[in-house]
């Protein structure tokens, strides 16, 4: 008890020193002097707000511009990828992508999306499809950890493209290029949409492989997919073949 005493009377005595001391500090103003108080407040910054706005500030960039700016498709790359607006909406092309890496699969798909931009190719957004979830358990080893199990999960990530309104041959170098840049874990199918005529069979059966040409759109390319269908177009046994 007699603890608990002292500490209640040490208690009590360093409160009353900070009230006092708190009184010392703030005493109250006459509405004169509060007046006089705030006027002098105001006026200093009032000062301090006109020299700010009559001081010339000498800011110097610390990271210096680039001499040449990049090319506009260069920059354009931080952006969304440009389309161009379907004019009747006939689907020519779709492009799937799959993969396990949904980051690679995203540039692959606004990869394809831009060039398709560039050769005049209207097309829709990358979407992405339904993720594929397959989990796989299976022993750990074959004799001694026979009654232990492994499991081991595959994500596979999946996007889509479609392509509207196109020539046929820009499809076919579209595709071509694609193919030529592809992403290594990234694998592109791609389904495409032709119209024919009625009497296209009639046509087919009809046609000797003279009449195969080169498309008009691989004429002044470098592209060794193109070069290898031109060899074979005029081949002997394609045309034994044929």
């Amino acid at each position: 008890m007699l603890a608990r005493r002292v500490l209640e009377l040490n208690f009590s005595r360093r409160s009353f020193s900070l009230f006092t001391r708190r009184l010392q500090d703030n005493k109250f103003l006459s509405p004169k002097e509060f007046e006089e108080k705030e006027a002098l407040k105001r006026a200093q910054d009032e000062s301090f707000k006109q020299s700010l706005l009559n001081k010339d500030f000498d800011v110097k960039p610390k990271i210096k511009p680039p001499a040449s700016s990049p090319p506009l498709n260069v920059e354009l790359l931080q952006y969304k990828p440009l389309r161009l607006p379907p004019t009747h909406g006939h689907q020519v092309a779709k492009l799937k992508f799959r993969g396990y890496n949904e980051d690679h699969l995203t540039r692959a798909s606004e990869f394809a999306a831009r060039a398709a931009f560039y050769l005049g190719i209207p097309c829709s957004r990358p979407k992405k499809m339904k993720t594929e979830r397959r989990l796989y358990t299976v022993i750990k080893s074959p004799f001694a950890q026979a009654k232990t199990k492994e499991n081991f999960l595959r994500i596979t990530y999946n996007q889509e493209l479609k392509a509207y309104d196109a020539n046929p041959e820009v499809i076919d170098l579209w595709l071509s290029y694609i193919n030529k840049n592809s992403v290594e874990d990234v694998k592109c199918s791609a389904e495409i949409t032709t119209r024919e005529s009625l009497d296209f069979a009639t046509t087919l059966d009809e046609m000797t492989a003279s009449d195969m040409k080169f498309p008009e759109a691989y004429e002044d390319t470098s592209d060794p997919i193109a070069a290898k269908v031109r060899d074979l177009l005029q081949s002997k046994q394609f045309k034994q073949h044929f």
